[in-house]
């Protein structure tokens, strides 16, 4: 009976990570607009991946942010919103993020003024007080209104919603380690869509026969992607979005292979963007493979 017991008890905790879930899937095209936003990393930006706004509060590490940990968290589920609050929350997100982007944009331009004024113009510190007082400031109000928002979700939520929202907020490490056994079906899964997707044109392998392949190997694509986007995030909203509007303005990749292969066709119809959102996060993960040597990064053209 105990074996039993634990294996049922087994069971039930497999199950409930593999069905765990967000409330809401992330949108490319928001995404996409905040990449934009953001521009360019600055040069003397330490972290490796910039994150935009965020990095922009006065507090930006030590409150966290949750409307988007209520929405998008993994194990949002494990929140048991109604409908009325994911629609109040999805509001707030509305609201919130092109007001923070506006404003950390803003922000950003401020302090590359500031960098480029002491960096390379050389210009007195003392002469750049103002703008620092300016640049804090506006810092400062961006934090206060990440408050009322935190206060905000508190109030929509019951003690128990928000006592658990704060668990998953200060959890992301755990998370990914409580989901390893879904991470490896998930793998399993991109992998199979994209042999059923995409492999018929594009090969998971070095070709043998270069005279049979209709469009360059997934692993010189990839290179080429990550050469142009080392962030994943904007190597699949890029992705995902030349994969259904492909231009040549877009491509990545060297000309020669346009001139050979053609410009890829639209794959609406043909792939999903559900579809993609599986595919292409690991796709980046997995390509190239490791100690890949293509042949070089010569102007545009990504088949």
């Amino acid at each position: 009976m105990k074996k039993i017991a634990i294996a049922t008890t087994l069971s039930l905790m497999l199950t409930s990570i593999l069905v765990a879930q967000p409330n809401m899937q992330k949108n490319p095209e928001g995404m996409k607009k905040l990449a934009q936003m953001a521009g360019e990393k600055s040069p003397y930006y330490r972290a490796k991946k910039e994150v935009f706004p965020k990095d922009y509060f006065l507090v930006s590490q030590n409150l966290p942010f949750l409307v988007g940990v209520a929405l998008f968290h993994p194990q949002g589920d494990e929140l048991n919103l109604t409908k009325e609050q994911i629609s109040k929350l999805s509001e707030m997100k509305k609201t919130i993020v092109p007001a923070s982007a506006k404003n950390a944009q803003e922000i950003k331009k401020m302090e590359l003024e500031l960098a480029k004024a002491i960096l390379e113009d050389k210009k007195t510190p003392e002469s750049q007080y103002e703008l620092v007082d300016k640049i804090a400031k506006a810092k400062a109000d961006m934090t206060k209104a990440h408050l009322k928002c935190i206060n905000s979700v508190q109030n929509l939520l019951s003690d128990k919603q928000f006592k658990t929202l704060l668990k998953l907020a200060s959890q992301k490490g755990k998370a990914k380690k409580n989901n390893t056994i879904s991470s490896k079906k998930d793998n399993l899964n991109a992998e199979n869509l994209f042999k059923a997707k995409c492999a018929v044109c594009h090969s998971m392998t070095r070709p043998t026969d270069m005279s049979k392949i209709v469009a360059p190997a997934i692993m010189g694509v990839m290179r080429h992607v990550k050469m142009s986007y080392p962030t994943k995030d904007k190597a699949i909203v890029f992705i995902k979005d030349y994969v259904f509007n492909p231009t040549k303005d877009k491509a990545i990749c060297m000309p020669q292979k346009i001139e050979r292969f053609g410009l890829m066709p639209s794959q609406k119809g043909l792939v999903t963007p559900e579809e993609l959102d599986t595919i292409l996060p690991w796709l980046y993960d997995n390509f190239p493979p490791k100690g890949f040597r293509g042949m070089g990064h010569h102007g545009k053209g990504m088949k």
